[in-house]
């Protein structure tokens, strides 16, 4: 039985679609509310770190005080070469914890986006079977600089990074394959401090809800592909041991 190490930065973020897949396939979920409870100094016993979204800056270490133990769990997990998977600030969090560089978009992007592979993701054992696939945006903040090392497999229509691999075993995907329609609507009503109504008219938000709702069988699948693949690559032996 695979255990997945998870840490959640908010209740109105949850596990959704992905904790549904992981539990049907009989994972043993360590689920860490950073909220309240102690961030892990290590991986432990466990067999892959997953570190899911959040409205939160992933540098606001002055108003969320748990940030900087996540980054820390995020370069120690990497280094030991066990799986790592990043969602949406998950990706965000580690790719500043790995060297890289995040800045606030010049844009929101919100609602229905197709995953846009490029040819290094085409092959992913991972992503590589989702191009073309509508999976659910939510999120102001961006990659600007991938860390050494780190590959880009995938942008959105925008051009900004959607997935990247930051190691051998290590991914962030800057879509939510956890969100349905009671978790996007969840953003919607109570991220407003997150600011995002500036940046979007609340008609725009009641579209993408739809949407959302609208693409629950497909979303289904998604999670359920991406889910899947990751509990593979447990399996799989690491050829290289990240420095």
């Amino acid at each position: 039985m695979a255990r997945l190490r998870i840490i959640v930065h908010q209740p109105e973020c949850p596990l959704g679609r992905l904790g549904s897949v992981w539990s049907g396939l009989g994972c043993d979920l360590e689920v860490i509310e950073a909220w309240h409870q102690p961030v892990p100094e290590s991986i432990g016993n466990a067999d892959a770190l997953v570190v899911m979204g959040g409205t939160q800056n992933c540098l606001d270490d002055h108003i969320w005080g748990w940030l900087p133990s996540v980054r820390r769990l995020i370069r120690s997990t990497v280094a030991s070469a066990t799986p790592f998977l990043g969602v949406c600030l998950g990706l965000q969090l580690a790719t500043v914890a790995l060297g890289g560089r995040v800045h606030r978009s010049d844009h929101l992007t919100m609602g229905m986006t197709p995953v846009g592979l490029l040819e290094a993701g085409r092959d992913d054992p991972l992503v590589g079977g989702l191009d073309g696939t509508d999976v659910v945006h939510f999120n102001d903040d961006a990659a600007v600089r991938l860390p050494p090392g780190a590959e880009l497999l995938a942008v959105d229509p925008s051009g900004q990074p959607q997935v990247i691999q930051f190691a051998e075993r290590a991914w962030g995907v800057q879509f939510h394959p956890e969100a349905d329609k009671a978790i996007f609507d969840g953003w919607i009503d109570h991220s407003a401090a997150s600011g995002w109504q500036e940046r979007a008219p609340m008609s725009a938000a009641i579209a993408a809800s739809c949407q959302v709702g609208e693409a629950g069988p497909s979303l289904d699948q998604a999670a359920q592909d991406l889910g899947a693949r990751f509990l593979h690559l447990l399996e799989a032996p690491a050829r290289v041991r990240v420095a």
